[in-house]
């Protein structure tokens, strides 16, 4: 049986990971590193002890030894399997053949991405099959609690403004303040004048940054130019939604036919009517071949970016 779940909802519903009742092969699909590690650290340990090994050891002979052809010398124990992906397609089928058993056993198969191999575990009936959804940049707020809880605190309103305001909304960053404050506070006494020099600031909303845009675009460029890091996935990201951003710019009809429209759909109408269709498609290009740059980790893709604002 196949399900998906945003991280928050999955952990609601099975706080355990796994059912340590329920025997048999379980594979999970979890891009984020970090949110495989909370998963794998919630797992039964005790009632369910596991030997760990890499997908690319998994073949037909080791399964063999394992269930197959016990001998007096075979381990027993429940098998965890990383990087799943890396499993031949034909061991994957071996363990779908309705006459494998598993008998009181775990096989527990982390993907960190998909495959043929997860796709045919999916469709099989005889597995438990899951796949953790990546958090959307707007779930920010619930990620950000989601992260509290996995660590068993609750900052204040205040505290977590600053945080949602200044780092991006991933399980690193988030990860990574929880840590941060930890060694350096105690629950109860974050004093938010002392926290802004542990933190600086790495999170720049999109939104806002379209208003800047709207604006002007030397300040936009001037403003995304700011990030002391090179994470290309974040401009990749950026670009993207500037395209589609710019897209909708070009044809605000549906938009202005609202009854009741938002302060976004407010700025696309006034953009519509201030820029011609020549800044606008000239704007689309630019932000297409920026993320292209991006995609390929392309340092030229900065001083693309600095041309802008000479």
């Amino acid at each position: 049986m196949h399900s998906k779940f945003m991280p928050w909802d999955f952990f609601l519903k099975f706080p355990t990971t796994i059912d340590p009742k329920k025997p048999g092969l379980y594979a999970f699909l979890i891009t984020d590193p970090y949110l495989e590690r909370i998963l794998l650290d919630r797992l039964p340990k005790k009632e369910i002890p596991t030997s760990l090994y890499s997908g690319s050891e998994i073949t037909k002979d080791f399964l063999e030894e394992h269930f197959l052809n016990l001998s007096f010398f075979s381990e027993l124990d429940h098998l965890q399997i990383m990087n799943a992906e890396a499993i031949p397609t034909p061991v994957i089928s071996m363990l779908l053949d309705d006459t494998f058993d598993f008998g009181e056993r775990f096989i527990i198969l982390n993907f960190t991405k998909s495959s043929k191999g997860f796709s045919e575990l999916s469709k099989n009936k005889k597995t438990h099959t899951f796949e953790l959804e990546e958090v959307k940049f707007w779930d920010g707020p619930k990620l950000w609690q989601f992260c509290q809880k996995v660590r068993n605190v609750n900052y204040s309103s205040e505290v977590t403004r600053f945080i949602l305001e200044n780092l991006e909304h991933k399980f690193e960053s988030f990860l990574w303040a929880l840590d941060m404050i930890e060694q350096n506070f105690t629950e109860s006494d974050v004093q938010l004048n002392e926290l802004k020099l542990f933190i600086k600031k790495e999170r720049w909303d999109y939104f806002s940054l379209v208003d800047i845009f709207h604006q002007s675009p030397r300040k936009f460029f001037e403003e995304i130019l700011k990030k002391d890091d090179l994470d290309y996935e974040w401009f990749r990201g950026l670009f993207s939604f500037m395209q589609g951003h710019l897209a909708k710019v070009l044809s605000p009809e549906e938009i202005k036919m609202k009854p009741k429209p938002s302060k976004y759909d407010l700025a696309l109408i006034s953009m519509s009517e201030n820029w011609t269709h020549e800044q606008i498609h000239s704007s689309i290009k630019f932000f297409s071949e920026c993320e292209i740059l991006a995609k390929s980790n392309d340092y030229f893709l900065f001083n693309n970016l600095r041309l802008k604002i000479l």
